[in-house]
């Protein structure tokens, strides 16, 4: 296992009002060091998962990656909104908060898992009083995949 960084100016994901939050999230800045995209290269190339360390890691990559197909290093906004249609180019698993239904994090995660598989987890967080949100408990969100 590798740790690299990146930096992104995260901003709002929800204020609880619907309306506004269908416009969230909005375009946020990022930064990319070649260092950490040579290491996703060498794992990719090595058959590893890049397992993204909450939601605002996914948008990074993910919007970086949609400029040109390809992840490269350097800077630049991303106004993505990654949900259940996404297709992941960068990220294959993300270890985030637990997020509610609504929320453009939740959306997020039906990238990596279905919307029913989430609705189960949500409940039995709910029920066991587990918190939500960034400074709630954490879940691992990894979608199976096939061994060639």
């Amino acid at each position: 296992m590798r740790l690299v960084s990146l930096t992104y100016a995260a901003g709002l994901s929800s204020t609880g009002h619907p309306n506004i939050d269908t416009a969230l999230p909005l375009p946020e800045a990022f930064e990319i060091p070649a260092a950490t995209v040579a290491t996703i290269r060498e794992a990719k190339e090595r058959g590893g998962r890049v397992i993204a360390v909450g939601s605002t890691v996914v948008r990074a990559l993910e919007g970086a990656a949609a400029r040109s197909g390809v992840l490269e290093p350097g800077s630049g906004i991303t106004d993505l909104r990654i949900g259940a249609r996404h297709e992941l180019r960068v990220v294959d698993g993300i270890f985030t908060a637990i997020h509610v239904g609504g929320e453009s994090h939740f959306e997020l995660l039906r990238a990596f898992v279905p919307a029913d598989l989430l609705g189960e987890a949500l409940s039995y967080a709910e029920t066991h009083d587990f918190t939500t949100h960034e400074l709630g408990d954490a879940m691992l969100d990894l979608p199976s995949r096939r061994l060639a």
